[in-house]
């Protein structure tokens, strides 16, 4: 009887052992982990709810009515990042994400896909390693799709026109440990106007995400 509790009791506190090495794996202490600090790497995954703002490719030089109506309505994407901390204040980062807009007004039934690469930087504005506001500065390409009569993302890699783009932005985060969030104003050459030339789309990308 005595031997069978001994029994037991070192199977329980070799499981016991056991699950906490698990967990430490699974789980590693945060202590050293700190989001920002010289030679820290970042992972970055979030999404974007893409605000419209008056697409200057509404306003036709050759009509006496110009309009300033948004040709796009709001939009949404997903992406993912890298930033690379040279120092307690200043970061690098590296994004690739996708963007979907439908159309509005008369471009009703159609919709566009950007997927903007960037290269940036972090500048920390206020706070300590882990809890801090900050400014950045994103620039880079962006492929862009039209797709006609769609209403919801196709995630097609042809379309009725495509092309590249310029595409920067420039914003504010603030990153609570694991979490961030940014609101930025976004510049977008856009091809989907029939007009002569590229017009420039402004949007405003609210981005909610997690840091790894």
């Amino acid at each position: 009887m005595i031997t069978s509790k001994k029994a037991i009791g070192g199977l329980s506190a070799f499981l016991l052992t056991a699950t906490l090495i698990l967990a430490g794996a699974l789980f590693p202490a945060r202590s050293w982990a700190v989001t920002s600090a010289p030679g820290v790497w970042d992972l970055m995954v979030f999404g974007n709810y893409d605000m419209v703002s008056p697409n200057t490719g509404s306003v036709n030089s050759s009509s006496s009515t110009p309009t300033w109506n948004n040709m796009m309505d709001n939009g949404y994407g997903a992406g993912l990042g890298v930033a690379y901390w040279f120092n307690d204040t200043i970061a690098f980062r590296f994004e690739v994400q996708g963007n979907f807009f439908s159309g509005a007004g008369t471009e009703k039934g159609t919709a566009l896909e950007s997927a903007p690469i960037t290269g940036g930087f972090e500048a920390k504005l206020y706070g300590d390693t882990d809890y801090y506001l900050y400014a950045l500065v994103d620039a880079g390409a962006a492929y862009e799709l039209s797709l006609p009569n769609t209403s919801s993302p196709a995630m097609s890699a042809t379309g009725q026109t495509n092309a590249w783009s310029s595409y920067g932005d420039v914003g504010l985060g603030l990153n609570l440990d694991y979490v961030f969030v940014e609101a930025k104003f976004a510049y977008l050459m856009d091809f989907l106007p029939k007009t002569a030339g590229q017009n420039a789309l402004w949007y405003i990308p609210v981005t909610a995400g997690f840091n790894f």
